[in-house]
């Protein structure tokens, strides 16, 4: 199954320029609630995720003087602690498992590597769960409990 279908695209997300400075991210992630946002450059290839994790550690770990001085650094500069994998939007949905399980979405990129958007864990255990309803219906709970033995 294709995941196009599954894709909130680009339009419709926050993401942040690898060119901003830390504070700009920081800002960004504050004022939108999110604890991950996708990374992108000017020609609008996918660079990886920033976390709030992220920031907190770049602010613990001593490597800066002062947090003034970290917030003027650019945002390519910061130390990421996860590395979000993307797939291709000509991925199966079968090619989400071993990122989706680890990350809160997964990223999707064009045959170029631009960014066209993500795939939330959320939309995926919602089709899992409808599967498993419609499972259920057709051949009864426990029928559907027995698969797992």
């Amino acid at each position: 199954m294709n995941i196009s279908f599954y894709l909130i695209p680009k339009s419709e997300l926050c993401y942040i320029y690898e060119e901003e400075t830390v504070g700009k991210g920081l800002d960004t992630i504050h004022q939108k609630g999110f604890q991950a946002v996708p990374v992108i450059n000017k020609e609008g290839k996918y660079c990886g995720t920033v976390t709030e994790g992220d920031f907190l550690w770049a602010l613990t770990i001593r490597h800066y003087n002062d947090s003034d001085e970290l917030m003027h650094f650019p945002l390519s500069m910061l130390p990421k602690r996860w590395d979000y994998k993307a797939v291709s939007v000509e991925a199966d949905i079968a090619e989400l498992d071993q990122y989706i399980i680890n990350q809160n979405f997964v990223p999707v990129v064009d045959s170029r590597g631009i960014f066209i958007g993500i795939i939330t864990r959320k939309v995926i255990m919602s089709l899992l769960l409808k599967r498993y309803h419609r499972m259920v219906e057709k051949y009864g709970e426990d029928e559907v409990r027995g698969l797992n033995d």
